[in-house]
């Protein structure tokens, strides 16, 4: 279950402050949470031993992301908020209406709220918290820094820093999206999987291979071998569709649609993975290499992704990975 860290003024017990709070956080944002199966919760809802603080900065830096209730003007909301959004965490802000934002955060989308019956009765706030929820998920819950792109600080530059994960490959790219990451290419181009069929789906995929490789990038694609041995290990039955024989239906299926554009252009290379294993799927250009893990427990779909710049350690190794895999499936080492 996802959980939601809530910024929050608290105040004393039996306080204004405190009745206001528990209302906006028992009528609005829990009903909210709950709809989308999100765990909220406060600082004064923890009865943990340790530093206030400490417990405070670890749920913002790893929760799923934040509400930020910003009516009261409380300076450690503000600071709290600061926090989260220096770490570029999806923070949801709220406020009562009638309190205007501050200069430095008024472009930000805020749900403006009141005690109104008809409202509360319509549930009309928390609908648009739900919403918001429903964007994040879309968005495989990323969230950008808002000052990104104008500090010097060095660190901004290394690629290790700029490692992307998202908890789900279905909320990463469309297929479309995908095809993207051969048409913003210009010297390589690689794919490795059990069966790296997504691409038979990219609109003009064939024709941009074509397109691609007359203009000099190398493309070059890796498949699993059916006979391989590790292949059933890697697949989970309960998981399947259909049945492992559809799988290898599949497989062959994809072999047979690379080697037809492969038999179209020198520049593509097509090779069958016996010796070895691999334990992610790949897509690799100049810019970026996407990784998504294979899991027993879970399909490709539901599994996490990481993407990685060019220049950093994952890409780095993700290239290492994909050139020992090959030269391994060479035609000559397979034969003899």
């Amino acid at each position: 279950m996802k959980r939601c860290f809530v910024i929050s003024p608290i105040g004393q017990e039996g306080t204004p402050i405190r009745e206001h709070a528990d209302d906006v956080f028992d009528f609005i944002i829990k009903p909210a949470m709950d709809e989308c199966g999100i765990e909220a919760w406060r600082s004064d809802h923890l009865h943990e031993p340790g530093k206030i603080s400490d417990q405070m900065f670890r749920a913002i830096l790893n929760e799923d992301l934040c509400i930020a209730l910003l009516t009261g003007y409380n300076p450690n909301v503000f600071y709290e908020l600061a926090v989260a959004q220096c770490a570029g965490r999806p923070v949801i802000i709220m406020a009562e209406k009638g309190h205007e934002l501050p200069f430095d955060i008024r472009d930000l989308r805020c749900v403006y709220y009141d005690f109104s019956p008809r409202q509360m009765h319509d549930k009309v706030y928390v609908k648009q918290i739900v919403a918001h929820i429903r964007s994040l998920e879309a968005s495989g819950w990323q969230a950008s820094c808002p000052f990104e792109g104008f500090t010097t600080n060095e660190h901004n530059n290394d690629p290790d820093r700029q490692i992307k994960y998202l908890p789900r490959q279905m909320n990463y790219r469309n297929t479309e999206q995908w095809g993207d990451l051969l048409r913003e290419t210009e010297g390589v181009f690689e794919t490795m999987g059990i069966s790296p069929d997504l691409w038979r789906n990219v609109r003009g995929f064939r024709e941009l291979v074509l397109q691609k490789t007359a203009a000099g990038c190398k493309v070059r694609v890796l498949i699993v071998h059916e006979d391989n041995s590790a292949l059933p290990q890697l697949i989970n039955p309960n998981l399947l569709q259909k049945n492992f024989e559809a799988l290898l239906v599949n497989n062959r299926e994809i072999l047979q649609f690379f080697q037809r554009l492969a038999a179209q252009t020198s520049g593509l290379e097509v090779r069958r993975i016996m010796q070895g294993c691999p334990h992610f799927r790949l897509t690799r250009t100049d810019q970026l290499a996407v990784l998504t893990p294979y899991f027993y427990a879970a399909k490709s779909d539901y599994s996490p992704v990481w993407e990685a710049k060019s220049g950093s350690s994952l890409y780095e190794l993700a290239q290492q990975e994909f050139d020992a895999l090959w030269e391994a499936n060479e035609p000559s080492a397979n034969a003899s």
